[in-house]
């Protein structure tokens, strides 16, 4: 349950993050506890949190497979665990990269608005390049990686159920 393992971990990683974004908001310099920072800090660290909760949710979703059923219904189970990801993917991470798209830039904005334009541009520029390269290329990549083991498992159960009839 290698799979399993990685969700639990992310989501472990993601409830960190979160605790540590409120943590360092305790210790802001009283100057920059504006409203707009604080509330991006609290919507950053909640999309953490909600991103966790979802990891483990889907950990459990893993964990409810039982290994020990016929080769029929253990295939059943991991396209029923695919459809679901399936489904999960095609909001979850639309969502998660906006909010935190939102958050960040309330953020920047009211952390950097003292400083010259085109520092503030290029924090921007870099901040969002990093957002656009971990959406489209991280995230790409790491579902194809995650399709592939699906793949590879439901491969392996279909080999095994014609091997019975």
């Amino acid at each position: 349950m290698k799979l399993k393992n990685t969700y639990t971990k992310g989501a472990i990683l993601l409830m960190f993050i979160g605790i540590l974004i409120l943590v360092l908001m305790f210790f802001l310099d009283a100057k920059l506890q504006t409203t707009p920072i604080i509330s991006s800090m609290v919507i950053i660290s909640s999309t953490c949190f909600l991103q966790a909760l979802l990891m483990l949710f889907t950990a459990n979703e893993i964990s409810k497979i039982d290994e020990t059923q016929t080769p029929g219904f253990h295939l059943k189970q991991w396209q029923n665990f695919r459809a679901f990801q399936k489904k999960q993917r095609s909001w979850n991470m639309p969502v998660y990269y906006t909010l935190l798209s939102i958050a960040l830039g309330v953020y920047l904005y009211e952390l950097l608005k003292s400083i010259d334009l085109w520092k503030m541009i290029l924090a921007f520029a870099i901040t969002y390049s990093w957002m656009l390269f971990a959406y489209f290329y991280l995230g790409k990549k790491e579902i194809k990686k995650q399709d592939a083991k699906l793949d590879n498992i439901i491969s392996e159960l279909k080999n095994l159920e014609n091997q019975f009839h």
